[in-house]
This record gives structure tokens, sequence and C-alpha cells, in this order.
């Protein structure tokens, strides 16, 4: 939830239809939709935002929309607009053709993303894209896209993953060196980059934090923080090395800060 002139709730990383992708590997589960639907509308009637926000793979088929998604998708979003009327998706990797199946009642965004709020800003996208440079003015980052866990170890020597809230500061000299190099600004060597990106977009930069958030199919795989390689999770914010993803905050899903992904890596290697 966001609280910001509006109030905003945000879910990422649904990928409805996985079942029928798992079916064709010969791996058979009960559909996911109602179980799904349940808990987005059991948070909405609960908090009762004004605006829902959904952060990207929405749907899981790609390139290709099974039969069975191009039936539900349509219904699951008319349903979500029973209980409120403001429904936003910024597209993901999985997104191809979304379009052709959303109530005209919601918002499509491309994978740029969508920023929103007054005095509390906040710049949200899946995160397997470029983000535009604005992002730059916001408080707040929030992606979605790695599926983010840490691996811990248990008493008896056997390790296990749970989902993760993953925060952090993204600095803002490498991001603003990371979007004119994208744009193939040069830049002179005395020159500082932060003046180089007000010049060349016109935008004060912030300091803003970054939010990477689980997913919300609990059925998804993760991607363990703590166990591989900063430069192994996906999408250009973490490709490029701008995050120092060691610095950052690691949150189970209940609250419960579990320490720096640094020290959860160094406790897994049993140096700590």
């Amino acid at each position: 939830m966001v609280e910001s002139g509006e109030r905003v709730m945000l879910a990422a990383d649904l990928h409805l239809g996985l079942e029928y992708d798992l079916a064709k590997q010969g791996i058979n589960i009960p559909y996911q939709w109602n179980r799904i639907l349940d808990e987005l509308m059991f948070l909405l009637e609960e908090y009762n935002p004004d605006r829902l926000i959904l952060l990207g793979d929405v749907k899981h088929g790609v390139p290709s929309t099974s039969f069975q998604e191009k039936r539900e998708i349509p219904l699951f979003f008319e349903t979500l607009l029973e209980a409120v009327d403001n429904i936003d998706v910024t597209r993901g990797n999985h997104d191809a053709n979304i379009q052709k199946y959303l109530p005209e009642q919601v918002t499509l965004h491309t994978s740029k993303g969508v920023i929103f709020g007054d005095e509390f800003k906040v710049a949200a996208m899946h995160g397997h894209a470029w983000p535009r440079p604005e992002i730059m003015t916001a408080d707040a980052v929030i992606m979605a896209h790695n599926h983010p866990t840490v691996m811990l170890s248990t008493p008896i020597g056997i390790r296990i993953t749970q989902p993760a809230w993953i925060r952090g500061t993204l600095d803002q000299e490498s991001l603003a060196r990371a979007f004119l190099a994208q744009d193939n600004v040069k830049l002179n060597p005395e020159e500082e980059p932060l003046n180089a990106f007000y010049e060349e977009y016109g935008f004060e930069e912030g300091t803003p934090e970054l939010i990477v958030m689980p997913m919300f199919n609990d059925l998804l795989g993760g991607l363990p923080v703590n166990s591989e390689s900063p430069e192994s999770l996906l999408g250009p914010l973490f490709r490029g090395g701008i995050v120092d993803m060691d610095n950052y905050d690691a949150y189970l899903l209940d609250g419960s800060y579990l320490g720096t992904v640094g020290f959860l890596r160094r406790r897994l290697e049993g140096s700590v």
C-alpha cells in the first residue's frame, strides 16, 4: 500500500495461466485463477484502495496466449473492478497482447511504467526494460520481475528459500551515468554525470529508494538474492551494476528484517 494523495495498492507477478504451461510439461495442478482472485479481492476489501496497480506479468503464456488466458483474463479484471474503480497494468515481459483481453476501464501502461503521487512520488514498473529518466525524481522506485527470495540454512543443515522484499537506495551518479549511456550521450572526462543528466533531460535528481516486490503467485520459482551473483539478477538496473545489492535490506513477507543481502550471503557461506 502507498499513501500519496490517494490510496494505491500494488501487486506483481500474478502469472495467470501458469498451471496451463505446467500441464504441457506433464505437471498437473488445480487451476489457480480463483485462489489468486480471492486473495486479491480479500485485500481490496480489507484496505479499500482508490487504485490498484499490477506491476506486470499478469499473464503467464509467452509468446502465445492460451485459450484459458483469453477466457479468464477479462473475467478476472471484471471481478476486480467490482471492488476498485481504477486499475492500472504496467506491461511485463509475459504480457504480450494482453491489451486484447483487458476491459476498457483498465489502463495499460508501457514497460517503462507509471509515475504517481504528489508529496510522495512513486515510479512503478515491472523491471525488465529501461525505465523513463523521470524515475530520478521519484521518492521510491517499485519494481518486480526478479521474484526475489532469500536462501536460509536451518539448524539441521537443510536450505530453504523464502519470498522476500528487497529494499535499498539507488546511487544517483551510477543511475545518471546509465541513462546517459543508454541514450548514447558522451561525457567529457571532467564532466559531472548529474550535471550532464540535468542538461540532457531537465530533471532535478533525487535519491530514490528501490523496492523489489516479491511475486504474488506463490507457486512461481524465485531467485535467491543471497546465493546468486548480483550480475545474474534480471533487468537493466541490475545488469548495469547500478544496484549494490549486497547493501540492500531483505524482509520476509511478514515484515521480519533479516539483514542486508551481503550479510545473508556471508551467513549462507558460513563466514559469519
